[in-house]
């Protein structure tokens, strides 16, 4: 185990739960180091339940193809934990993650605090300390309580898509889960809120509203008005603006594109001009969200004429949005390979996708509690009285020697955790850049 593992798993017994949303814990170790939070570049701050890490990953391709210097904040990571931190766009080194660690570890002096907490903290120091022209910042999960939400003036704020998801921390209705993700925006400040639903969009506008905030909102200040072959064309305050498709696969990276786009154009203090936009969008890349599997160990193992897809999706919305990426899969062979961690709802997820799949692999997901796949099988079985065929694996790899060994072509999806899609992209052999 190397020096930033070990630094992390101390740093993981800190606190018994893994998530415990506050703010008191993190601005106290804060104020023990100098309070980073108040000395960082103009911050976006991003919230929402789905795609909030693509707009990210938008923005920071527009703006890095305009020569700024971007400092981002993400997670969960996929493979390690650096990528988590980008200085100036590239990963966090090894050595000057471990110093920071180990700083924010020494100032907490065994307090206790979630392992989230004290790695933004650690976050926050690395971006004080380098200059920026914006940072970039990505909730982990909520908005009110959330460890980013410490920040005090963000030029922008945006709201993605939210829906029904981690409802045993945020609240089990969706005006609940709305209020929590609208808990990032400050007074006074200009918000970007993408397609919700009507219940969703009353709540943003009120907290907005109350909180004395200019909006623009999808379907009134900016939309999508057509998409074409190779392009789509963004309605912005009347003014139609046409731009690439994004190489991210599916529509919904269309709409994830849009809101990250009319984010740039909303920014008054920074000026980008569409020609930037446009490099920005083609240079986006942001793996594990609907990505194929190319190239890697994984496609050279899966032996026959596969088409191999990985994506993170876990939820309701994902569902739709999977729903909709398979729609023209014609192929008899049709399989489905999904893990899910604890929390999640891995049937109702499946009660709109099963059906156009004719075989279904279960996998369970290292490192992290994870839904058993024996007990999504059986409730495959009772709850939604569907008998597809079903195995139960070890391992993507277990996995694909299955698909080998029974299917001579098909179309495959892994799906149902971004921790599942870290483990597949690291069994293809995938680096993060």
């Amino acid at each position: 185990m190397d020096k930033s593992n070990q630094i992390l798993k101390r740093l993981e017994l800190l606190h018994p739960k893994k998530i415990d949303l506050s703010l008191l814990r993190l601005n106290k170790l804060l104020k023990k180091l100098g309070n980073p939070h108040l000395n960082l570049a103009p911050v976006i701050h991003v919230a929402g339940t789905n795609g909030k890490g693509s707009v990210t990953s938008y923005l920071r391709s527009i703006y890095e193809a305009a020569n700024l210097k971007v400092h981002t904040y993400t997670s969960p990571h996929l493979i390690k934990f650096n990528e988590r931190i980008r200085i100036n766009s590239n990963l966090i080194e090894n050595k000057y993650l471990n110093s920071l660690l180990e700083e924010c570890e020494k100032k907490n002096n065994s307090d206790p605090i979630t392992f989230f907490e004290i790695t933004t903290a650690a976050a926050f120091l690395a971006f004080s300390r380098n200059k920026a022209d914006l940072v970039l910042l990505e909730t982990g999960l909520g908005g009110r309580f959330d460890a980013t939400n410490v920040v005090k003036r963000p030029i922008c704020n945006v709201i993605t898509p939210i829906s029904m998801d981690h409802m045993n921390f945020l609240g089990n209705n969706i005006q609940k889960i709305a209020f929590e993700k609208a808990g990032i925006i400050k007074k006074k400040s200009l918000v970007i809120m993408s397609k919700q639903k009507k219940i969703v969009r009353d709540i943003v506008k009120a907290e907005t509203k109350k909180k004395e905030s200019v909006i623009f909102e999808e379907g009134v200040d900016w939309k999508i008005k057509k998409i074409k072959e190779h392009s789509f064309v963004l309605n912005y305050m009347n003014c139609d603006f046409e731009f690439p498709v994004p190489s991210l696969a599916g529509n919904h990276q269309i709409e994830n594109a849009a809101t990250a786009v009319s984010a740039v154009k909303s920014i008054k203090k920074i000026v980008i001009n569409e020609k930037i936009i446009t490099k920005g969008i083609e240079n986006v890349f942001w793996p594990g969200r609907m990505q194929k599997i190319n190239n890697g160990k994984l496609k050279k193992q899966c032996s026959g004429n596969f088409d191999i897809w990985l994506d993170g999706g876990h939820n309701n919305h994902a569902a739709d949005v999977i729903l909709k990426f398979i729609e023209n899969w014609s192929d008899i062979n049709k399989i489905l390979i999904l893990g899910m961690t604890a929390g999640k709802n891995p049937t109702g997820f499946l009660r709109k996708i099963i059906d156009k799949f004719n075989f279904l692999i279960l996998l369970p997901i290292n490192d992290h509690q994870y839904i058993h796949p024996y007990e999504i099988r059986e409730n495959v079985k009772k709850k939604l009285k569907k008998d597809i065929k079903t195995e139960c694996c070890l391992n993507i790899n277990d996995a694909l020697n299955f698909v080998s060994k029974n299917f001579s072509s098909g179309k495959i999806l892994i799906c149902g955790s971004l921790y599942l899609a870290g483990e597949v992209l690291k069994a293809d052999g995938f680096k993060i850049r």
